[in-house]
């Protein structure tokens, strides 16, 4: 098991969400805080990692580096990772597997490259302990990844296994469920912090209306996960964990005000039920059968969350959906802020609304545009505002 000291470590994003993850992570203790590609990385100790896998709202896996070397052979490549003592850092009764990004003229294919280490620590653990763990395809228990950058590899230990976005509340899936970590980072974006209401008029199955509630009750994303890639680690420090998780709960605070869900597919409301019945947000989260072209606003003002449906086929007809939604939106929701993801970019000149800000981002592999429209009270047009 590392040592408890201090680790550069990289937390990996989605596009467009570093600025936000660098500051959830400067909240959160982070030190020499440096945004980089699709990651951020800072300066923390093992107890850091345990916090921030439990607290981190828009970050997918913290990485602990184990090793970083130069390499001028793959024979080189493979006696480097030979030399990394694996058997201090998981035991034979966990499965293992390895993820490679980069190549290089030696190492010219991810999986060659793979492989190759795979065979480094099963021949580690075999010279050290006479036997072998077994790789895991699937669900690996220790989960290792090599970054590849010309001649420089660099060895971590994903401390997270699954990916931070599976929270565990959300089971039930309504089409096309916008992923929890591209939703926590647009309601961050927005710089809501609780204090007005929130709507999602196409609420899916609810991935908005969860990380709303969490963010208002200043709870940490992961709370509902039991498990972690740190703690199949030897030496796993399970008091430390619950000392520091118990921490964060304790930093939970009430929210009285309301959050909104709506939607007309009666199959996504079920699905959206069971995950917020399953968040325990069911008396914060109120849910309704709604058409957002005849309903009206449920508050004065607040704050609305859009992911349109991409069920739309023809570009016609998105170009037709997105005008509907713009007249809407400046007939019945003059105060409102609202915060539109759309992978359309044609169709976002069908809705009749300048945005005051634009920021791209990925949703999985398809390029978006998160828009930000002002909606100035007592006027049909858009009000600039400064983020």
């Amino acid at each position: 098991m590392p040592e408890n000291k201090d680790y550069r470590l990289v937390i990996k994003t989605l596009f467009g969400l570093e600025d936000v993850l660098s500051k959830e992570l400067l909240s959160l203790g982070g030190r020499e805080i440096k945004i980089l590609n699709r990651a951020v990385s800072c300066v923390g100790d093992l107890g850091f990692v345990y916090k921030i896998n439990i607290g981190l709202r828009t970050g997918l896996r913290v990485l602990l580096p184990l090793a970083e070397f130069k390499m001028d052979s793959v024979d080189e490549y493979y006696d480097k990772l030979v030399d990394i003592p694996w058997e201090k850092h998981f035991g034979l009764d966990k499965t293992f597997a390895v993820d490679v990004v980069g190549t290089n003229e030696l190492l010219n294919h991810s999986s060659f490259a793979g492989l190759k280490a795979k065979d480094a620590i099963v021949d580690r653990f075999r010279s050290q302990t006479g036997d072998r763990p077994s790789v895991g395809r699937v669900g690996p228990d220790v989960p290792v990844h090599i970054h590849i950058y010309y001649d420089t590899i660099r060895v971590y230990l994903d401390s997270s296994g699954e990916s931070l976005h599976k929270r565990g509340y959300r089971l039930a899936a309504a089409h096309a469920p916008i992923n929890e970590v591209l939703a926590a980072g647009i309601i961050l974006h927005s710089k809501w912090n609780g204090g007005m209401p929130v709507l999602d008029p196409m609420c899916g199955s609810g991935t908005f209306l969860v990380e709303a509630a969490l963010i208002a009750h200043n709870m940490p994303a992961n709370v509902y996960r039991d498990s972690f890639g740190f703690t199949k680690w030897l030496d796993y420090d399970a008091e430390l964990y619950e000392t520091i998780k118990n921490g964060m709960l304790k930093r939970a605070k009430e929210y009285d005000g309301k959050i909104f869900g709506r939607d007309l597919d009666t199959f996504a409301l079920d699905a959206a039920a069971d995950n917020i019945e399953r968040s325990l947000f069911d008396d914060v989260i109120r849910l309704k059968r709604a058409d957002f072209f005849t309903t009206e606003a449920p508050a004065s003002k607040g704050l609305m969350l859009v992911n349109p449906p991409y069920n739309v086929r023809i570009a016609a007809d998105t170009h037709e959906f997105y005008k509907q939604m713009g007249d809407t939106l400046k007939q019945h929701y003059a105060g409102w802020e609202v915060f539109w993801i759309t992978s359309d970019l044609e169709a976002i000149k069908s809705i009749g609304l300048r945005p005051s800000n634009k920021w791209s981002l990925y949703n999985g592999e398809l390029e978006c545009k998160l828009l930000r429209f002002s909606m100035y009270e007592g006027t049909k047009k858009v009000h600039k505002l400064n983020p």
